[in-house]
């Protein structure tokens, strides 16, 4: 299919031209195509009309006749009365054949119906997120002195994170030996624990280049030692790791708006491209996000957020070089994911500085490399022609 024109509203008039009507008139001259209706950003009536021939072979006639229908469009032949076009719409049978897909708006939460791909992922990410909230938590335990301070993971958290060292398999075992309520009541190690943090102290552990370079600037000696083994697990074959840690989540707050957003972007993207393009997309923003955050800042992140600026940069690319494909996604919301992005960036900017300064050591538990880098990886793959509008996908947006 190939698009020969897009015709505005403001051009039209409404008292003698209908927006179907060149479109009616190519269909009696035997050139089959789909006049695409584009939103208005405001609501209200479609804001421009896309005319997209069928056949390669008759597109070189059809644009002939658009410049026909731009010099006179209240030639007889294209006149179209909306009397017409109800009879038209009460007979479909005699229409020309067509390839276009109807979408109606107002659907729950996204401008596309779901599919599959979408639905199985939504499945796996809250499915995953209430498994691994009723597997039993450890205690989270005070600071033991020797012992760096992370997260305590549920089982299913800790085989879909996206790594787990030995470090922390040692520190799993320390806590049977030196329990929570005794460091709670701040008892001394027995020897047994002393000897298991001796030993977690000489065992090598990457902890990010984040961490590694305020050592540095504060001129610390860090407390593990280097050299640092990388991507542990996975080096062991448990590749599932690299993109895992997207379907994970920490609370409900943040699992519900990532999968809104995950919603309302996802599934236009599914229905403009075939699904195993869509799988393809998903899996290299989610794997390049979560690599990225591993190395700025070690194993312990989660979320889908990654993949959501992966999505809203895909959209934006997609408007650029193909705004005839139709995605919906307004300046405004961009605007917005923007701004939350670089707003992020700035504070843990901000955080930085108090920390290499040497004034307090703060934390800051948002994975902000893993924003940047999958809206960099959605970016890059929208510009590619592998992503483009599958041909049977030419949308037609109807109340």
């Amino acid at each position: 299919m190939r698009l020969i024109c897009t015709i505005t509203r403001e051009a039209l008039d409404a008292h003698t031209v209908h927006p179907l009507a060149f479109s009616a008139y190519l269909k009696k001259e035997g050139i089959a195509n789909e006049c695409e209706e584009i939103p208005s950003p405001m609501g209200g009536p479609p804001s421009q009309y896309r005319i997209w021939i069928h056949d390669e072979d008759q597109v070189e006639k059809a644009s002939q006749l658009y410049q026909e229908y731009q010099k006179n469009p209240h030639d007889p032949r294209f006149v179209l009365t909306k009397k017409s076009v109800e009879t038209e719409e009460e007979h479909p049978h005699e229409r020309a054949p067509t390839t276009a897909v109807v979408v109606k708006k107002n659907r729950l939460l996204s401008p596309a119906p779901y599919g599959p791909l979408s639905i199985l992922m939504l499945i796996l990410v809250i499915g995953i997120y209430f498994w691994s909230k009723s597997q039993p938590h450890d205690f989270a335990p005070h600071h033991i002195p020797g012992v760096i301070d992370a997260p305590i993971l549920a089982p299913l958290e800790k085989a879909l994170i996206y790594d787990y060292p030995a470090y922390f398999q040692l520190r799993d075992e320390l806590y049977k030996i030196y329990t929570p309520q005794e460091i709670e009541k701040k008892e001394p190690p027995s020897k047994e624990a002393l000897l298991l943090i001796q030993k977690m102290q000489k065992t090598p552990l990457w902890i990010g280049l984040y961490d590694r370079v305020t050592h540095y600037l504060l001129k610390q000696a860090p407390t593990i030692f280097y050299p640092s083994p990388l991507f542990e697990k996975i080096s062991s074959g448990e590749i599932w790791r690299t993109f895992t840690p997207a379907l994970l989540h920490y609370n409900f707050l943040h699992i519900f708006f990532n999968v809104l957003w995950f919603i309302m972007l996802g599934n236009q993207i599914e229905f403009r491209i075939k699904a195993w393009k869509y799988l393809i997309l998903l899996v290299l923003v989610g794997i390049f996000s979560n690599t990225a955050q591993y190395l700025m800042s070690g194993p312990f992140f989660m979320g889908l957020s990654g993949i959501v600026c992966g999505q809203a940069a895909f959209i934006w690319a997609r408007q650029t070089v193909a705004p005839w494909e139709g995605y919906l996604l307004q300046r405004a919301t961009l605007v917005f994911l923007a701004l939350f992005v670089v707003g992020m960036f700035f504070l843990q900017l901000g955080f930085f500085v108090v920390q290499i300064t040497g004034k307090m050591n703060p934390t800051f538990g948002i994975a902000n490399t893993a924003h940047l880098s999958g809206a960099l990886m959605g970016y890059l793959l929208g510009r590619s022609r592998f992503f483009s509008l599958h041909p049977l996908r030419r949308i037609k947006h109807v109340s």
